[in-house]
């Protein structure tokens, strides 16, 4: 007997639980991206690929800084801690030894509470590869192997010290640029970091044979400087002798062409190493001299209320007046020698340095125009040069001006201006009339060698016209021949324009120090055709008498005798009468791409003591870089491929380098120098022909004997 009830009742149950199996097969496939993407997030990883910052060159292509492959050594701080005591303090001994930091500091590190990793700055961030191995060798021998994971990274190396460090700046422990060059272009030197996105298993380790998807990483761009390392150099040992005589507080010199505002050279004291930046006061890491605190120039900014006296033709130089002093408002305010010099010409005054001269031309001149020409020179506003941490000037409104404050104004006293915008305005008079922005970098290029960024020089103003600037320039030129002060600044053969200023220092509570003053000398070479322009300002200078022409104008004297042969520009005794001379510098010739037996036989030809570091193939770098000027009998290398096996480089013998050239050397090879003492090479860590990977560190010590 059939039952139709019950077989309509199963055929409906099938039908309702086929209908359920397959809205749950479709909602699982189609439908629950919740679960797809739970799942995805356990097994799926993403890394990320650190690029290579980029290098940072001097004008003659020679390498400042550049990045080094390195480690970061994290610690399971938790799985330490969990361990006896003995072995942490066995370990906190062990990492004392191998990063020289103390124990105490070790130990105090290890017991940090409520850490789960710890990244131990900076005595374990950016360690060479010799460093990882014999860290990872310890915990090994600790039963720790698991408590410590490296991390490759870059190290960023400068690899000569303090040199030109206002410049070039320093990156911070992030890897990110912190100051001048550094921070400046940080867009460019980056870089952008590269992704990989991998499988991982339940250790969080990468699936072997499993696809890897990778981002490309995109490498910094190289940037590449106006400085002359060579006339830097000179900058830097002029300013090292005024820190030995003169203990000053800071002091700076600036070298610029004055036809581009390209920046030769650019020193301050204090300074500091960028690579130990964390040794040094905020003070000094945030301070250029030379660019960021504005101060009251004094007598060097007579030559802005000159030009514009001649500009606006207020004055003849051929006028007199009496010098000594003036009354101005009921206030007396008198020449530097109180009882003057009789009756003077306005050119006179100009030699003298005469600040009644100058107050009576600034009369003549009128508020009006004087404030026009402090605008047309820059005065009113920063230069805009490429470097962070440019100082505003400080002027008083013209509207608020009165009559003794004006008087002070036109011989440089009642306003402060920064050194880099006394260098711009002066560099106006020297080029013939035009205001240009000063810079530090010439072009940016690419890791594909694509020039990104090349600057173009920027006139911001057209100040005077060039009759009036050649006026200014023959009066600084009679102040340097004609000095009553001697004639310091005189180079025999060479026409030199310049000024010198002494400055008294303002006292924060108003008035100004009695014996404290701001000493300074400003000037180009050669006076009619101008290539070299300089600045060299010392603030509180101790043991002299307090005049600019015996403190700073020896050292500018100095760095221009130097750099004018350097640059073999000969001398002349009038601007259109030149005698032979014959430059004592010898021309590095471009052998990258010749034989290595070829190259050497070029470069002793040029009168170098040429060196292979390789033995065969052809140069792939060298140093000095091509059209680099050197003493004849200098040292240059060679690098061939032969010296770079699968990342490792020979050690070179630096025995008898200079510490200079053992670093360049170093540096084309990719080794960080530790240097110990100074002068020449003595002995060395690494027995030289031995193989190590590139980014290791070699212990040099130096002596003054090779």
């Amino acid at each position: 007997m059939r039952h139709p009830i019950r077989t309509k009742s199963l055929q409906v149950g099938f039908i309702v639980l086929a209908g359920v199996v397959l809205f749950r097969i479709w909602h699982i496939q189609t439908a629950d991206q919740f679960l797809k993407v739970r799942a995805q997030s356990q097994w799926e990883a993403q890394d990320s690929v650190q690029p290579m910052r980029g290098s940072i060159y001097d004008a003659n292509n020679g390498i400042l800084a550049y990045d080094a492959p390195s480690y970061d050594m994290d610690i399971d701080l938790q799985a330490i801690q969990s361990q006896s005591q003995t072995k942490r303090s066995e370990l906190a001994q062990g990492l004392a030894q191998l990063t020289g930091a103390p124990v105490s500091t070790m130990t105090s590190e290890l017991d940090q509470p409520n850490t789960i990793w710890l990244r131990m700055y900076p005595y374990l961030v950016h360690v060479p590869l010799s460093t990882k191995e014999s860290v990872l060798h310890l915990f090994s021998q600790l039963g720790m192997s698991n408590d410590v994971h490296p991390y490759k990274t870059y190290e960023r190396i400068y690899p000569d010290g303090t040199f030109a460090s206002e410049v070039i700046g320093f990156t911070d422990q992030h890897g990110h640029g912190a100051a001048g060059v550094e921070l400046q272009y940080n867009k460019y030197l980056a870089g952008v970091p590269g992704i990989s996105t991998f499988t991982q298993d339940t250790f969080g380790d990468p699936v072997p044979f499993d696809p890897i998807t990778v981002k490309p990483v995109q490498n910094g761009d190289n940037v590449y400087l106006t400085i002359n390392s060579v006339i830097q150099h000179y900058a830097e040992q002029a300013l090292a002798v005024v820190q030995q005589r003169f203990s000053p507080a800071h002091a700076a010199i600036i070298v610029a062409d004055p036809t581009t505002g390209a920046i030769l050279a650019m020193a301050t004291i204090p300074n500091y190493n960028p690579n130990y930046f964390w040794k040094y006061p905020s003070s000094t890491l945030d301070t250029n001299w030379a660019i960021s605190d504005p101060f009251e120039p004094g007598s060097t900014f007579k030559t802005v209320t000159l030009t514009g006296a001649l500009a606006t033709h207020s004055i003849q130089l051929n006028q007199t007046y009496m010098s000594g002093v003036d009354v101005v408002d009921g206030v007396p305010i008198h020449d530097w020698d109180v009882y003057g010099w009789g009756r003077l010409t306005y050119l006179q005054a100009m030699i003298y340095s005469s600040n009644v001269g100058f107050i009576h031309i600034g009369q003549a001149e009128g508020v009006q125009n004087f404030y026009h020409y402090l605008n047309l020179f820059g005065m009113t506003r920063k230069t805009g040069i490429d470097l962070p941490g440019e100082g505003n000037p400080i002027i008083f409104p013209e509207a608020n001006l009165n009559p003794v404050d004006f008087a002070t104004m036109t011989f440089g006293q009642g306003l402060a201006v920064t050194p880099i915008q006394q260098v711009a305005a002066v560099g106006a008079i020297a080029n013939g009339g035009n205001l240009l922005t000063p810079y530090v970098v010439q072009k940016v290029v690419s890791p594909t060698g694509q020039v990104v960024y090349d600057h173009h020089i920027q006139v911001v103003d057209h100040v005077a016209s060039a009759s009036v600037m050649q006026q200014v320039t023959n009066a600084m030129v009679q102040v340097v021949n004609e000095d009553p002060q001697g004639n310091v600044g005189e180079l025999p053969g060479y026409t030199i324009a310049g000024k010198t200023g002494t400055a008294q220092i303002p006292k924060p509570t108003g008035g100004y120090y009695k014996n404290l003053y701001n000493l300074s000398f400003i000037g180009f070479v050669p006076a009619h055709h101008p290539q070299l322009e300089i600045y060299v300002t010392v603030s509180e200078a101790h043991n002299t008498g307090q005049w600019g022409d015996w403190v700073a104008t020896p050292a500018a004297r100095y760095v221009l005798q130097k750099s004018l042969a350097y640059l073999d520009i000969p001398p002349h005794t009038s601007s259109t009468t030149t005698v032979t001379h014959q430059s004592p510098y010898i021309t590095t010739p471009n052998v990258v791409g010749l034989p290595v037996q070829t190259a050497i036989t070029i470069l002793e030809r040029a009168g170098f003591q040429a060196h292979e570091i390789g033995a065969s193939g052809r140069v792939v770098r060298q140093w000095p870089a091509k059209q680099f000027k050197a003493a004849p009998g200098s040292n240059a290398w060679v690098l061939t491929p032969s010296n770079q096996i699968a990342g490792k480089v020979q050690v070179p013998n630096l025995t008898g380098m200079l510490m200079t050239e053992a670093m360049h050397v170093c540096s084309l090879l990719g080794i960080q120098i530790i240097p110990n003492g100074a002068g020449y090479a003595l002995s060395q860590n690494v027995t030289p022909g031995q193989y190590i990977p590139v980014g290791s560190t070699l212990t040099v010590t130096f002596g003054p004997t090779p």
